[in-house]
């Protein structure tokens, strides 16, 4: 080690052989820390990445134990364009890519476009019912906001919904039309991969796809 003075202040500077890398420990083994390791591999780093699991991917995993895949984590791709940094990626994968729709779901609580759901026994729900829901859904979420504002605190959306229908008794839901509003809650929690009781009133609406969430109603 030899000390260089510089504008008056002391640099250390250790000699190491030219051919040395520097080496950068990644911790945790899902897309984020993969795509880490990818870029300072491809920058010429030395590379070493930990996963606690005997498995890569973190929540981006599917599972065959049934006998037929089933995502047990991210599934979906919002938009294959290149301003979706997984388009491309995906794209020179070679992966195979199927898109899904109103018109050909297999899953008949996804099909929002004819409001076909239907009760653990396979009886179909009233469409104008499901109908009516979403619109009192809406307007529940309308109303979040109010409380929002009436707030300096940040609590959930859930928290929000409840101060709603205490205020608003006409917008409570019983038996199967209550059963049919923790499904639209449930669609909410599955566009923002949180429970309701962990997304924030403050910022739930701020997100980049906001339109196309309430488009589903």
């Amino acid at each position: 080690m030899e000390n260089l003075i510089e504008n008056g202040t002391f640099i250390s500077q250790v000699e190491r052989p030219n051919s040395s890398l520097p080496a950068v420990i990644v911790i945790g083994g899902g897309i984020s820390g993969l795509a880490a390791a990818r870029r300072l591999h491809d920058a010429s780093f030395k590379v070493i990445l930990l996963e606690s699991r005997d498995r890569l991917g973190g929540r981006i995993h599917t599972d065959h134990s049934f006998g037929y895949p089933v995502d047990l984590g991210a599934s979906w791709l919002h938009g294959v364009c290149n301003e979706n940094p997984l388009a491309p990626l995906i794209r020179g994968l070679g992966l195979k890519l199927y898109r899904t729709s109103g018109d050909n779901s297999v899953l008949y609580d996804h099909d929002l476009e004819s409001y076909t759901l239907f009760d653990k026994e396979g009886h179909k729900i009233p469409q104008q019912m499901v109908i009516e829901v979403g619109d009192a859904f809406k307007r529940i979420l309308d109303e979040t906001e109010k409380v929002r504002d009436e707030h300096t605190d940040d609590m959930s959306v859930l928290q929000a919904i409840w101060i709603v229908l205490d205020r608003h008794p006409e917008l409570r839901q019983e038996g199967l039309a209550y059963e049919v509003l923790q499904w639209y809650i449930c669609r909410m929690e599955a566009w923002f991969a949180a429970d309701a009781d962990m997304i924030s009133l403050k910022s739930w609406d701020q997100a980049s796809g906001l339109l196309d969430f309430l488009h589903l109603f």
